[in-house]
């Protein structure tokens, strides 16, 4: 009994470290997002490709996502979608963010652009 519990520890280390050394190869591609609130001021702009994280990282973006995709940010699976973008998203929601949804996000994100290109 013993020895079979040992083994099984064995194989779980194994894995683990097996599971940590690819995350670890694929790191470089992670990246944390920072809070950005002047991110159109600096000329960039947000589209259905950009990921989420770097869209709820503005403080205009975050508005548009929690107005037109409610639940996304404070959902369990957050972590695991945000370095996606809505467009690799809509596909695996099962209906949820639609194209009429996906079409809403686009059109508020371009807003933003645009108020922050004219100024208050």
């Amino acid at each position: 009994m013993i020895k079979t519990h040992r083994h099984i520890a064995t194989a779980a280390m194994l894995m683990s470290a097996a599971f940590l050394t690819g995350c670890a190869a694929q790191g470089s591609k992670v990246a944390v997002a920072q809070p950005d609130n002047t991110a159109h001021a600096a000329g960039r702009s947000f589209s259905l490709d950009t990921p989420v994280s770097k869209i709820a990282a503005d403080q205009g973006g975050k508005a548009v996502l929690e107005r037109d995709v409610p639940g996304l940010m404070s959902s369990s699976s957050y972590i695991l979608l945000e370095g996606m973008s809505l467009a690799q998203i809509a596909p695996l929601s099962g209906g949820r963010i639609s194209r009429t949804k996906l079409d809403q996000v686009q059109a508020d994100l371009a807003k933003l652009a645009i108020n922050e290109s004219t100024g208050p």
